[in-house]
C-alpha cells in the first residue's frame, strides 16, 4: 500500500525520536547536573584489606599500590599492604607482578605463610618468590642483643640486608616505662650503641631497633617505640663507682686469721717443731735385730 506524503513524514518523525537519545529537562538557562562520581577509597592498609574481604580484588590492588607509594609506613602496615597487593596480583593473573610482590614480603617478614585455601593460583607465584628468598646470601633481618648492668652497658644491632634496602638503623633505648626514648642513628650491618647507667631503682631496660628505607619506612625491625623489646640490668660490680672517683677496694677482716703475720708465725712454729721431731727422734727401725726361725712342724728345723 502506498503511503501518502504526509504519512511518511510521521514514520519518519518517529524514526528520528527513537534514534535520539534522551536529554535531562533543566530549567532554561541551567545545566544539567552531572552525575556523580564514586567516592574514592582513602589510602589505608585497613582500606585496602577491608576492600580484599569484599572480594573487590581490582581496588584492593589500586589502595594497596597507593598506600606503597606513601613514606614513613611502619613495619606492620609494610608487611600488611605488601600481602594485599600480591595476593590481589595473583588472583588477576598478573603472575609475575605477584611473585616480585610476594619475594618483597618474605624479604619484609621471612616468616609469612598464605592461606591454602586461596588455591594454586595464589600459592604457586608464593612458591616461587620463597625459592628466591632461599637463594639469598643471608635471611635478611634485625637483631639486637643487648648486655646491660645497671651502671650502663651496651645494645649489639645486627642488620642482614641482602637486597640492600636499608639505609640506616634507629635505636632507642630508655629505664622507664614510659616517656621518651634515647635514640641513635647507626649504619646498615654492625653497630654497637652504648645506653648510660640507669636512674635510681630502675633495672628494666625497654630498647628497639628500626632499619628504615629512602622512604622512611621500616623494613626491618626488633621491637618498636610503642612495643618495645625488654632486658633486665644485671647487679652493677662492687667496685666500680658510677660517676667516677676511685674504685672500692675490698672491706679487711677484724679476726686474728685474716693477719698474714700470724700465719707467718704459725708457719714457722710448724717448721720448727718438725725440725726438732726429726732431729731428737731415734729411728727404731735401725736398732731392732732380726732373729729369724724356722720351724719343721712343731720343733725349730736344725
Amino acid at each position: 500500500m502506498a503511503l501518502s506524503g504526509r504519512g511518511r513524514l510521521r514514520i519518519a518523525a518517529c524514526l528520528l525520536f527513537l534514534a535520539t537519545p534522551a536529554v535531562a529537562q533543566s530549567r532554561p538557562g541551567k545545566p544539567a547536573a552531572a552525575a556523580p562520581k564514586p567516592a574514592e577509597v582513602a589510602a589505608t592498609t585497613e582500606n585496602a584489606e577491608q576492600l580484599f574481604t569484599k572480594l573487590d580484588y581490582d581496588r584492593a590492588n589500586d589502595v594497596a599500590e597507593r598506600v606503597l607509594k606513601q613514606k614513613g609506613l611502619t613495619h606492620d602496615q609494610l608487611v600488611r599492604t605488601t600481602r594485599v597487593l600480591a595476593v590481589t596480583y595473583a588472583i588477576l593473573d598478573k603472575e609475575e607482578q605477584s611473585r616480585d610482590a610476594f619475594l618483597q614480603l618474605l624479604v619484609y617478614d621471612p616468616d609469612s605463610t598464605v592461606d591454602p585455601a586461596l588455591g594454586p593460583k595464589v600459592s604457586t607465584p608464593f612458591m616461587e618468590a620463597r625459592g628466591q628468598l632461599r637463594g639469598l646470601p643471608s635471611k635478611p633481618g634485625l637483631e639486637v642483643v643487648p648486655s646491660v648492668r645497671s651502671d650502663g652497658g651496651q645494645l649489639r644491632v645486627t642488620t642482614r640486608d641482602p637486597t640492600h634496602l636499608a639505609r640506616k638503623v634507629v635505636v632507642g633505648w630508655r629505664w622507664t616505662s614510659t616517656g621518651d626514648y634515647t635514640t641513635s642513628t647507626v649504619g646498615v650491618g654492625e653497630a654497637i650503641v652504648e645506653v648510660a647507667p640507669a636512674t635510681a631503682g630502675r633495672t628494666r631496660l625497654d630498647f628497639y631497633a628500626q632499619a628504615l628505607d629512602d622512604r622512611e619506612n621500616a623494613v626491618f625491625e626488633s621491637g618498636s617505640p610503642t612495643v618495645p623489646k625488654s632486658a633486665f640490668a644485671e647487679a652493677a660490680k662492687s667496685n666500680v663507682v658510677v660517676g667516677g672517683g676511685e674504685p672500692r677496694k675490698a672491706e679487711k677482716s677484724g679476726s686474728i686469721f685474716g693477719s698474714p703475720i700470724f700465719w707467718a708465725i704459725a708457719g714457722a712454729v710448724v717448721i720448727g717443731g718438725t725440725t726438732a721431731f726429726l732431729v731428737t727422734r731415734k729411728d727404731a727401725a735401725t736398732e731392732a735385730t732380726l732373729s729369724p726361725s724356722i720351724r719343721c712342724g712343731a720343733d725349730l728345723c736344725r
